[in-house]
Formats: C-alpha cells, sequence, structure tokens
C-alpha cells in the first residue's frame, strides 16, 4: 500500500498524469481507483480519467474488475532503460569487493534531482558485529555525512543553493548544520579531492564516500564505505580512500560507454 495523502496535487492534465505515472510506478503492483486517488490528492473522476489515457497507450492495464497494474508496454520500456545501464547491478561487484578487502559496509546511493534526495540503492554489510544500520531505500540528507556531501559538491550551484536553503538539523546528532561558509568551503575540498570524509565520534559514525558520473558529467549518486568512527582511524594510513575512489571512478566508466 502507499503511504499517507500528498498534499498540493499538481495542476494541469500533463502534470497530473506524469505525477500518476509516478506514483503508480513507487507503489504496489496492483491497486485500486480509491487508494491511487487518495494517494494523489485527486478526485476518482480525475484519477479515472487519467487512467483510461495510460491504459490506451499499453502503460497501465487492468486486474480484474475492481483493481488496476503497471501495464507490459510501461514494463518494457522499463527493461529497455535498465539495459542501457543498471547502476545497481553494475555496483554489486564493486561493493563485495571494498567489503572482501576493507571488512567495512560498502553502500551505492543515487540522486534523485527532481526531489533532490539522495538514497542507499544497494549494500553490503560488514562482518564485523559492530556496525552502523543500513537498509536499502533509506535516505540520506546531502549536507550531512560523507554520502550526502559527496553528491552535493557535484551539484550544479543553484541546486546548491536550493539545499543550503533548508535549516535542516542532523538527522543522527539533531544538531544545525555547520555555517554556510564552512561548508561552502568544504564542498570546494571535496570537489578538488574527488571525495567526501565524515567523521563524528560522539554518534561513533564515520565514512568515506566518492561521486559517481553520468555520461554528460551529471551527479548520479556515490560510492562510498561506512563504519563506527572507533575503526575511522585504522584506515586513515591506508588505501581505503583509493579504493573508494577507484570504485567511483570505474561506475562513471560505465555509465560513460553505456550504449543509447
Amino acid at each position: 500500500m502507499w503511504e499517507t495523502a500528498l498534499t498540493n496535487p499538481p495542476n494541469g492534465a500533463a502534470r497530473r498524469l506524469a505525477f500518476l505515472l509516478k506514483l503508480i510506478g513507487d507503489g504496489p503492483p496492483r491497486f485500486a481507483l480509491g487508494d491511487l486517488a487518495a494517494r494523489a490528492g485527486l478526485p476518482q473522476s480525475t484519477v479515472h480519467r487519467n487512467l483510461q489515457a495510460l491504459i490506451e497507450f499499453g502503460l497501465v492495464e487492468r486486474s480484474g474488475s475492481q483493481s488496476y497494474r503497471i501495464g507490459r508496454e510501461l514494463q518494457r520500456i522499463a527493461s529497455r532503460l535498465l539495459q542501457r545501464f543498471d547502476l545497481v547491478r553494475a555496483a554489486q561487484p564493486l561493493l563485495a569487493e571494498l567489503v572482501g578487502n576493507w571488512h567495512e559496509t560498502a553502500v551505492l546511493c543515487t540522486y534523485s534531482p527532481i526531489e533532490r534526495r539522495v538514497v542507499i540503492a544497494e549494500s553490503v554489510c560488514t562482518p564485523h558485529p559492530l556496525r552502523f544500520a543500513i537498509e536499502n531505500g533509506m535516505e540520506i540528507g546531502l549536507v550531512w555525512g560523507s554520502l550526502g556531501r559527496a553528491v552535493l559538491a557535484f551539484l550544479p550551484p543553484g541546486e546548491i543553493e536550493l539545499v543550503l536553503r533548508d535549516p535542516s538539523v542532523g538527522p543522527l546528532t539533531g544538531r544545525p548544520r555547520m555555517p554556510r561558509d564552512d561548508l561552502l568551503e568544504e564542498l570546494d575540498a571535496i570537489r578538488e579531492q574527488g571525495f567526501s570524509r565524515y567523521y563524528e565520534p560522539q554518534m561513533e559514525i564515520a565514512g568515506i564516500a566518492a561521486p559517481v558520473f553520468g555520461p554528460e558529467g551529471e551527479v548520479l549518486g556515490c560510492v562510498g564505505v561506512t563504519m563506527p568512527s572507533s575503526r575511522y582511524r585504522n584506515h586513515l594510513e591506508d588505501d581505503l580512500v583509493d579504493a573508494v575512489c577507484a570504485a567511483g571512478r570505474h561506475l562513471s566508466g560505465l555509465a560513460a560507454v553505456s550504449p543509447a
């Protein structure tokens, strides 16, 4: 089932149709008209009219008399897109190699420019019993930690500005973020170095992350390792940073040469 209803659904027929299609793609395999309308915050008559247009092009299909499902044409389109470049599948052996060599949790994060958020798309956990809890689908704050800042530093200046306008507090510490000028200086350093570090002994968490870029130089997300801060200093003199950066470059290279 979907989560609670959204507020302020989009205006305009085209924007509503795209909005509904996104909800359908993110929702359960089968859904009822009323459930989709409630999630979208739109009248059932409006949702029904839009569903008929999606059915016409095979993007949605009937599933019995009272429900709908994702259409086979939409599945075909999604499959073709995945064949071009599946970032998660490409990252899996690299994450496993990082864990095998360094025994710390390795993660792949992807960035959504529409929602301006980073989520953990894939992870491989450390064999150590002492580890930070990581779940696929977990959202990562852009201004917090090595993973978020590895993406934030490489966004266009306008997007960085929008992110910095959000007066959020740390999801783990509950503290306000560092002053704006200090954060901008840190983002400059990340761009120069090509990776980000995070060390927070009070919350017993640390990490290293490197960006992953698309074929046109746009940031797709990042690859990184997370660990308890008590083990972080063990990696200061080894090649873990080089390994993380190499994984990011490798994924970027695969994205750049993926078939169109």
